[in-house]
């Protein structure tokens, strides 16, 4: 390489170098280069062109180590059994049905009943292997076709002779007829489709795991007996297939991909390149250099000691990072630290020869770090855009081992690292960052549970790399702006959850009430727990961090604006934006038929937890002392809009309290008083029994104004408690709300409701075990051994269904009953409770139009306008049912709790029954979810008073809401603690009963007569 090529290592001359160790200077080079350099440098300075000139010379000598691999690798032809492109895709002519495709067209989605397709590479001879990971656990037949294999709307892959399928939803094969095959898969599953055309067998393997040998007598060597991968895919099924571009995830000796990778002489030369680049990085971060100074004092330092015209070429080298001067690699750098030990990082040298074989300390400026690591980074940049494999291969290995899984903000080598890429890829790091961006996505998508990586396991190093590196303003930047951002958020959102055979590795030992096997351990199923939960919370903090990150970063891209956002983007940041886009790609999940292209249901509870963490100190301000963004809640915008506007938006299809949006529009509109945002603070203590109710301080519906008035005396001490989190405004938080809200009436509710369901399960399970057990007890004679063969078949069965509805229940409470999510439910379901309140309490303004307002102004009935309060709350459960007035004695009630969605109220049913069915190890009681806070106390007042006063109104037009009501009281009213609640408050206990004599008029008896009975 000459001058001219040399590139930045050129743009400083020799004479740059100061503060370096002189006497251990030969052997830092040597030991960074991997070969001798001694006479590159003297006890003055370093020749970079010798230096360069030596590094070549020693990768011409690992080239030609390898050549004999190379030439045995050098790539899948015709002569080796192979036969079409060297770029294998999917061969979109081949398409039977309809796909959707991503932008490397390797990721599928069936918009069809039934597609199929196939690759456009065949095999004929040898052993070849590809992968397809499964992102939908249904229906999905994958395997391998000739071109003979007829695609239909009903017949795909393993449907006709000389094609072979496995599919894991229903754990067959195929090939013309299904037989048992194979384990059920889960989204995330890596399948191996292996398939040795010399001994004439496929194999499948899931996760790296074999699944025996599927079929021995696959035909060869005949006409027309090419081989094609092919996937059919039912409705809404997804996949992703690796021929090769990608290294395999899980290699299987012996079989090479349809594909072929960069030959092992490239490879060797990326894997020197990343090592000695590594190595760098050791020394360098070791000595302290987490920041590399360039600007005004950088430059006139330098300059002492160089040519200064070479000098500027450097300043203007690094000023193309786009940060702001004086420090614009130090600004990048401070966001950029995460933390590992430094060790393990070489792809070529073994951890334990890591250390540099020479002692004593070395000294190294900006400038010789710089020079040091263009002299390997730039040609390694080279190999990068040539050949992406390596950037997995190579890079990725590097990056990861750079981050392990200590915590962020610890190590200065991977910021090291960060600073210099930045300087020295000016043109392809951007590219290149985000290939490393999806290669990490796609990792947390299919990284299990494992347990000998406890607890740093289910993609939290992938995760946490991917923190580390978006704490860099500028990769920051273009994740953000990319056209493919959203697809790579939701994948590092992701995670995968266990099938049944993984929750027997994870949780071996069970128990359960009443258990008498030998093997089941109450602790040991407790150590398991704490293990997962402790793993769980190590994910999902990552997860937060990137929320945050996500949070503090503006989005200014104008392709995005629209007619329907909300506010200017100027206001907008790129968390906004990833939400609306996540509504309004999964607002179909209700429907019967889901449609395609919906979000893994994993990504929306992530993001609702997420979102509920970050809401916490909001809804505890609001909840406790009235102050912060929630106190005021914009209902009637957020929810009541029945606009073109509003039709566009998530939360119009969301199920309504009092029916469908658009009759409620058209047949109860809204008086200027309930377009206000409502108020909302902390429940008034219950009054005691023969005093006179404070109406006065009882308007829920007074404005925000009003309530800042009326509570003037201590506003300050409450203002200060609320504390927002960084980079969030008030006015965000409203739309935060509602969104976290969507989220659990698509995704989330549906987990709460099977633990309630597991739950009911296994108790009912249990009793029957117990039952059988002292059948067999009782056989003929005393003998178990005798009883009958059915009997113990039947225990059996139960045993082994009960035994996984446990791993299953146990798995998902720490998922979701974990402490701090239980806190956080606490004060949201609080919260929920006392807004669903003041909005059943609001009175309409008198309307001129209506006949309701009307008869109100005939019966000379005070309206709320004229500040008359509301002596009678439990009235509400005796209005007409159309809300517009009834009889003289029946007042005119608000329309707004009509508007309310559904989801609303279902969060609170399920916390509370949740409350009651799961045991309380699992799960804190309302009254203990937030102890030592405020809302411990305000919970379960605000929860009678929500139930007392919605348990018969008639405004709730929805049977299920209404009948959840109904339960939900009875199950509560069976503990003693929620009966002293209740009857700690007269006004409501008498609320009650009324409203549960009004049930015997439109509903079952039985239900209303059991709670009256309690």
């Amino acid at each position: 390489m000459g001058v001219e090529g040399a590139g930045l290592a050129y743009l400083v001359s020799s004479t740059s170098r100061a503060g370096m160790d002189h006497a251990s200077l030969p052997s830092v080079l040597s030991y960074v280069y991997e070969t001798a350099l001694e006479h590159v440098c003297d006890d003055e300075d370093i020749d970079y062109p010798q230096l360069v000139t030596g590094v070549q010379q020693h990768v011409t000598g690992i080239r030609s180590a390898d050549s004999d691999k190379t030439s045995s690798s050098s790539g899948a032809t015709a002569s080796n059994g192979r036969l079409g492109p060297a770029v294998v895709a999917v061969d979109r002519a081949s398409v039977c049905g309809s796909f959707s495709y991503s932008s490397d067209n390797l990721t599928i989605e069936s918009l069809g009943n039934f597609s199929s397709c196939r690759a456009n590479v065949a095999v004929y001879t040898g052993k070849w292997m590809y992968e397809c990971t499964v992102l939908t656990p249904g229906i999905q037949q994958i395997g391998w076709a000739t071109i003979h294999c007829p695609f239909t709307a009903e017949e795909g892959v393993g449907d006709a002779p000389d094609s072979y399928a496995v599919d894991g939803k229903r754990m067959r094969k195929w090939s013309v007829k299904p037989q048992p095959y194979g384990e059920p898969w889960v989204q995330g599953d890596v399948m191996g489709c292996c398939l040795d055309l010399d001994a004439g067998t496929l194999t499948f393997y899931r996760n790296g795991q074999s699944l025996g040998t599927a079929y021995d007598r696959v035909r060869t060597m005949q006409p027309s007996l090419a081989y094609f991968p092919a996937v059919s895919l039912s409705h809404t099924e997804r996949c992703m297939l690796n021929f090769g571009a990608k290294p395999f995830m899980y290699p299987v000796v012996g079989y090479q991909p349809l594909q072929s990778p960069p030959s092992t002489a490239v490879s060797q030369e990326a894997a020197y390149y990343c090592s000695c680049f590594t190595r760098l990085c050791l020394i360098a971060a070791a000595d302290g250099q987490d920041g590399l100074v360039f600007g005004q004092a950088g430059a006139s330092t330098a300059a002492a000691r160089a040519n200064s015209t070479k000098v500027d070429d450097l300043a203007v080298g690094v000023a193309a990072t786009d940060q702001p001067q004086p420090q614009a690699v130090t600004a990048a750098g401070a966001l950029g630290g995460l933390g590992y030990s430094a060790s393990g990082c070489s792809p070529r040298t073994p951890a334990a020869a890591l250390g540099p074989p020479f002692s004593g300390s070395v000294s190294l400026s900006s400038a010789d770090i710089v020079l040091l690591a263009a002299v390997v980074l730039e040609p390694l940049q080279q190999l990068l855009v040539s050949h992406p494999y390596l950037i997995h291969s190579a890079l990725l290995p590097v990056l990861g081992d750079a981050q392990r899984e200590n915590e962020p903000q610890t190590s200065r080598q991977l910021q090291l690292m960060m600073q210099l890429l930045v300087l020295v890829w000016h043109q392809e790091f951007n590219s290149i960052m985000f290939t490393v961006l999806e290669a990490l996505a796609y990792r947390c998508q299919i990284s299990p549970l494992l347990v000998q990586d406890f607890p740093y396991t289910a993609g939290y190093p992938h995760l946490a790399l991917a923190v580390s590196l978006l704490q860099h303003p500028r990769i920051m930047r273009l994740f953000v702006l990319h056209p493919d951002f959203m697809s790579v958020l939701e994948g590092l959102l992701t995670r995968k959850s266990p099938s049944p055979k993984d929750l027997q590795t994870l949780l071996p030992h069970v128990w359960w009430k009443g258990c008498k096997d030998e093997t089941a351990s109450e602790e040991r199923l407790r150590a398991s727990i704490s293990i997962i939960t402790t793993t769980l919370a190590k994910v999902e903090q990552r997860q937060y961090d990137m929320l945050e990150l996500l949070l503090a970063t503006p989005f200014h891209d104008p392709a995005t604006a629209t007619t329907s956002t909300r506010r200017d983007d100027d206001d907008d940041c790129a968390l906004l934006v990833f939400l609306r886009f996540l509504l309004q790609k999964n607002r179909g999940a209700l429907r019967d038929v889901p449609p395609p292209g919906l979000s893994e249901s994993t990504v929306l509870m992530t993001t609702f937890f997420g979102l509920l963490r970050l809401l916490q100190p909001a809804l505890q301000a609001a909840c406790e002392s009235g102050t912060g963004p929630l106190a005021a809640f914009p209902v009637a915008e957020l929810l009541a809009a029945a606009d073109a506007a509003a039709e566009a938006s998530p939360v119009f299809d969301a199920p309504r309290l009092g029916g469908v949006v658009s009759h409620l529009a058209r047949e109860n509109s809204l008086s200027d008083l309930e377009k206000q945002p409502i108020s909302v603070g902390p429940v008034q203590p219950p009054s005691r029994v023969g005093s006179t109710p404070d109406n006065s301080s009882s308007k829920p519906y007074a404005s925000t104004v009003q309530n800042q008035q009326g509570t003037q005396q201590g506003s300050r001490r409450q203002q200060q408690r609320y504390v927002a989190p960084p980079a969030l405004k008030d006015a965000w938080v409203p739309e935060l709300l509602n969104t976290c809200m969507l989220l659990y009436c698509w995704r989330v509710g549906f987990n709460y409701k099977m633990i309630h369901t597991l739950s009911s399960s296994v108790a009912s399970s249990s009793a029957t075990l117990e039952d059988l057990d002292r059948m067999i007890a009782n056989s003929p004679g005393g003998d178990p051994a005798r009883a009958g063969t059915w009997l113990i078949g039947t225990r059996k069965v139960y045993h082994d269904e009960l035994t996984r509805d446990v791993r299953l229940l146990t798995l998902l409470r720490v998922a979701f009953f974990s402490p701090g999510k239980q806190a956080a439910l606490c004060n949201l379901t609080t919260y929920l409770a006392t807004l669903v309140t003041t909005v059943s309490s609001i009175p309409p303004a008198a309307k001129p139009d209506t006949p309701a307002a009307g008869s109100e102004a005939a019966n000379g009935q005070p309206s709320a306008a004229e500040g008359q309060p509301q002596q009678q709350p439990q009235q509400d459960g005796l209005a007409s049912p159309s809300g517009n007035g009834g009889s003289s004695g029946e007042p005119h009630l608000s329309n707004l709790l009509r508007y309310l969605p559904v989801v609303y109220v279902e969060v609170i049913v399920d916390y509370l029954t949740a409350s009651r069915r799961c045991d309380e190890q699992s799960i804190v009681l309302p009254s203990a979810a937030a102890a030592g806070s405020d809302v411990a106390v305000q919970g379960p007042q605000a929860y009678v008073a929500w139930l007392c006063g919605s348990l018969n109104d008639r405004r709730i037009a929805n049977p299920d809401v209404q009948e959840s009501l109904l339960q939900v009281c009875g199950l509560l009213l069976d503990q003693p603690t929620w009966r002293s609640l209740v009857e700690a408050q007269p006004d409501k206990a008498w609320e009650l009963v009324g409203s549960l004599l009004q049930v015997f008029d439109s509903r079952l008896w039985h239900p209303a007569s059991g709670v009256l009975l309690k």
